[in-house]
């Protein structure tokens, strides 16, 4: 069996639950799930702050997860906080769910909108859609003005929002794909296919299939993040 971390970047059982029910729709046997929330750090990402806070914790998880035989990595947050810093200190690919979603979507449709939570999340956002060389295919950022401690608590309303800002984004904005900044539950997805008829694209599936195939890439071929410059290793990790 070939095992995938997937790391929760919060100390919250509820979102290990929920990852684990999307995962296990969609994974091909042959892979695992190693779904792990940090112990320690912040409550959520939202800000830098609490990215650098969490950094220390994610490389120790990483780290272990490649000594436990993980074929592959995922930041399950779509700030995609500590991508680079994660690439140095492990061999197996690392995948970022913001990464892995955007790339998924800049090939189903001319472009795309992203349904964030807040205004917050747009400048990080937008500066990682730079970053991965799509800012042609942006369409639109759209907010429904949920924080991930109001999403918690109403994933219902979140979720219709979703929706909302979906159709606008396609009717106001031209968009021809939308990119979700939160995994659907079952009940969005079934609403989502009755109310919407484009590709929206869910980070946390996105992620999960591009960990399958860049860890059976690592697996047979050995290839994973070139060492050779930006993600050269450091000859030391010394993680606070």
């Amino acid at each position: 069996m070939k095992k995938i971390l997937y790391a929760n970047p919060v100390g919250m059982t509820g979102f290990d639950l929920e990852t684990k029910e999307l995962i296990e729709k969609i994974r091909s046997p042959e892979y695992v799930p190693i779904i792990r929330s940090l112990k320690e750090g912040p409550p959520h990402l939202e800000y830098h702050t609490y990215e650098h806070e969490a950094l220390g914790p994610l490389i120790r998880l990483f780290l272990d997860a490649e000594q436990e035989g993980c074929i592959a990595g995922i930041i399950g947050c779509f700030y995609d906080g500590g991508l680079r810093e994660l690439r140095e200190a492990v061999k197996m690919p690392v995948v970022g769910m913001a990464e892995a979603a955007l790339a998924v979507a800049a090939t189903m449709g001319h472009k795309f909108s992203i349904i964030v939570g807040r205004r917050k999340w747009i400048p990080k956002m937008e500066d990682n859609v730079f970053l991965y060389g799509h800012e042609r295919k942006l369409a639109s950022f759209r907010t429904v003005e949920m924080g991930i401690p109001e999403v918690q608590a109403d994933p219902d309303r979140f979720f219709t929002r979703c929706i909302e800002e979906a159709q606008k984004a396609v009717e106001q904005d031209g968009a021809e794909v939308v990119v979700l900044s939160e995994m659907g539950s079952p009940a969005f997805w079934e609403r989502a296919r009755k109310e919407i008829n484009i590709p929206i694209v869910d980070p946390g599936a996105a992620c999960w299939k591009f960990a399958e195939m860049v860890g059976s890439l690592y697996e047979y071929t050995g290839i994973s993040h070139s060492k050779v410059g930006g993600y050269e290793a450091p000859p030391m990790i010394r993680i606070p």
